[in-house]
């Protein structure tokens, strides 16, 4: 035994540092774990999305003009569906999963409402389309102390650990 003081765990403790701003006590994400995170899911997405993808870029060569708004609308809802509804309901999608990323509501530590993943993911998907802004938008992960890029911000989000 030794005879070094053993201090008693108070409930609510943890030992990760508690950022100012945050509600709850959880670690936040590394940048590389969201890099990896999102990555994975652009594959799987992507994977998804060319599934019926290839078929309506066929009837668009074919001169098929509604298989252009078909192709459009496939695209935002494949999005939707991939991104904005599983951090609503789960708090990750499957490439945050793997990475050890979830999604949290800055206040209230929950999942983040219907609304608030719509506009976070929406916000990341018009910002990698823009070249700088993507760029700029990755950057803001050192911003302190949530880490929080421009869609993280507008969602009132925070990616921390699973």
């Amino acid at each position: 035994m030794s005879n070094l003081p053993h201090y008693p765990q108070h409930p609510g403790y943890s030992p990760y540092p508690h950022p100012e701003g945050l509600a709850h006590p959880f670690a936040l994400a590394l940048p590389g774990s969201r890099l990896g995170a999102r990555v994975l899911d652009v594959i799987i997405w992507y994977v998804v999305y060319m599934s019926l993808g290839w078929w309506l870029a066929d009837e668009i060569d074919a001169g098929n003009d509604t298989a252009r708004t078909g192709l459009l609308v496939w695209l935002l809802t494949s999005y939707l569906i991939y991104f904005a509804l599983p951090i609503w309901q789960f708090g990750s999608t499957l490439g945050k999963r793997i990475c050890g990323v979830r999604i949290v509501d800055r206040e209230t530590g929950g999942n983040p409402g219907f609304w608030d993943a719509t506009t976070r993911e929406l916000v990341w998907g018009v910002s990698i389309v823009i070249p700088v802004l993507g760029w700029t938008n990755s950057l803001r992960t050192w911003d302190q102390p949530l880490r929080q890029c421009w869609h993280d911000k507008l969602a009132d989000s925070v990616a921390v650990e699973r």
